[in-house]
């Protein structure tokens, strides 16, 4: 039987394991002194979930690489199904028609597909709180000439995502462009409709803009031409008699959006732009296939060494040296994870040996995050601050979120401390600090082509999951 010692080991790398969770995963929006969610009350009624219609898609509700839950949508009704006490039940339709008619019938009691407020019945209540909003572009084949209006497209025949094909701002167009034919996605997929864009099997396509945004780094062959609508807000929709759900929902949406939580799930999902080219992206997704499996293993034992996702740590290797383990920079960094002289020396690093260089990353960003930064600050921040910091130093980040903060923005959120980086090139605000000036918008491209790599890594590579072995 094991000892003591050995039991409280075990459950101590499972805890560790458990709490190894990826720095995408957000915060409970829920209300704080909520009660945890159960099926039942104490006094033994039962706790009618909040019925929830979503489909799946890249900005609402899929299952993530780790086997998770995730979309926009699905982020925030669960965070309103808590500040309700209540469990959250999705049921998931194939176009937004067919979750209206649900709503219809009593079968849901919201429906939140990303839908505009546009040709809505009088028995269909939407929110109004402005939490997201998003247009209509075109995009066109990489073999295509790229188009500027829709007099331009030859042929004149565009497909056209099912999740706006009933929309009555799609008859608006058709009658300011009686010569283009709009065809609807009989797949009812828009990421196969902006792949088969890519690979030229579709020539035109009409997409929602946030849906090409989610989806860029995976499809990046499409090529986003002209706004055929301008920016609609969304809406959640409630039935008629549901007024105070409605209004709760409308209250809920209207907080998250005046204290900033919003921004962190929209940044999560749409934040980062296209900072890498489609070019860079085609050749990273080869090199994961003939490089990173020579670095893998290692990448995978500093995971279990530091608690950094082994994925993000390839990102972060692969943006500083391409995963070229003799890299050397103009500045003298050198190696997988491109260290200084002086950093290596005190991090006891072999800047060219490969696994020392994975190990030596991940201890100093480790430390950034645990030591350097305000333990206040919470996930996924925390990590994109540090991967700031890995980049130009902390204190340059530190005196950003002060600049945020005498904005009267939030410096505890990459979204705020990203817009105010860059100002401290400027001599008379850098001369507010010791550290002077710098290029500190070095650092934000830095963090978002790591998020950029790190999201095509969740998709290509599996999450690890360490082996818990009894000492004997």
């Amino acid at each position: 039987m094991p000892s003591f010692r050995v039991i409280r080991l075990l459950l101590a790398v499972l805890i560790a394991a458990l709490l190894l969770v990826l720095p995408i995963r957000l915060l409970n929006w829920g209300d704080s002194n909520a009660p945890a969610l159960t099926a039942a009350t104490t006094d033994g009624t039962q706790v009618k979930p909040l019925r929830v219609a979503l489909m799946v898609h890249p900005t609402i509700y899929y299952t993530d690489p780790n086997g998770e839950a995730a979309g926009l949508e699905y982020d925030l009704t669960r965070a309103f199904a808590q500040t309700q006490h209540r469990p959250i039940a999705v049921r998931t339709f194939a176009t937004p028609d067919q979750a209206r008619k649900a709503l219809l019938r009593g079968e849901v009691d919201v429906v939140a597909m990303g839908t505009a407020a546009d040709g809505l019945t009088s028995t269909e209540l939407p929110t109004k709180a402005r939490y997201q909003e998003s247009g209509w572009i075109v995009l066109n084949s990489p073999l295509k000439n790229t188009p500027r209006s829709f007099g331009e497209l030859l042929p004149k025949r565009v497909v056209v995502s099912s999740r706006i094909f009933s929309s009555p701002r799609l008859s608006d167009l058709r009658k300011r462009n009686p010569s283009i034919t709009f065809v609807e996605d009989d797949k009812n997929d828009d990421e196969s409709l902006i792949a088969a864009v890519g690979d030229a099997d579709v020539e035109y396509a009409l997409v929602e803009e946030d849906t090409y945004a989610a989806s860029r780094h995976f499809h990046y062959d499409a090529q986003r031409a002209f706004v055929a609508q301008p920016a609609l807000p969304r809406v959640w929709l409630f039935a008629y008699g549901d007024s105070k759900l409605r209004d709760d929902a409308n209250a809920f949406l209207t907080r998250i959006v005046r204290d900033g939580q919003i921004t962190r799930v929209l940044d999560r999902y749409f934040g980062f732009p296209m900072k890498v080219r489609g070019d860079d992206i085609e050749i990273f997704t080869e090199r994961v296939n003939t490089v990173l499996p020579r670095y893998r293993t290692w990448f995978q034992q500093a995971q279990e060494a530091y608690g950094i996702e082994w994925r993000l740590l390839a990102a972060v290797a692969y943006q500083e040296s391409h995963w070229e383990a003799d890299a050397t920079s103009e500045t003298g960094v050198r190696g997988l994870m491109q260290f200084t002289e002086d950093t290596a020396k005190r991090y006891n690093v072999d800047r060219l040996d490969p696994r020392s260089s994975i190990f030596g990353g991940a201890r100093y960003l480790t430390e950034l995050k645990r030591d350097g930064l305000a333990s206040r600050i919470q996930e996924p921040d925390k990590t994109w601050l540090a991967l700031a910091a890995y980049n130009i130093g902390l204190g340059h980040v530190e005196n950003a979120r002060v600049l945020t903060q005498r904005a009267k923005k939030n410096p505890d959120m990459w979204p705020d401390v990203r817009r105010h980086l860059p100002l401290l090139i400027k001599p008379e605000i850098a001369a507010q600090f010791k550290q002077g000036p710098c290029r500190c918008g070095m650092p934000v491209e830095y963090v978002e082509a790591v998020r950029a790599y790190y999201d095509v890594l969740l998709r290509l590579e599996a999450p690890y999951q360490p082996k818990l072995r009894l000492m004997r």
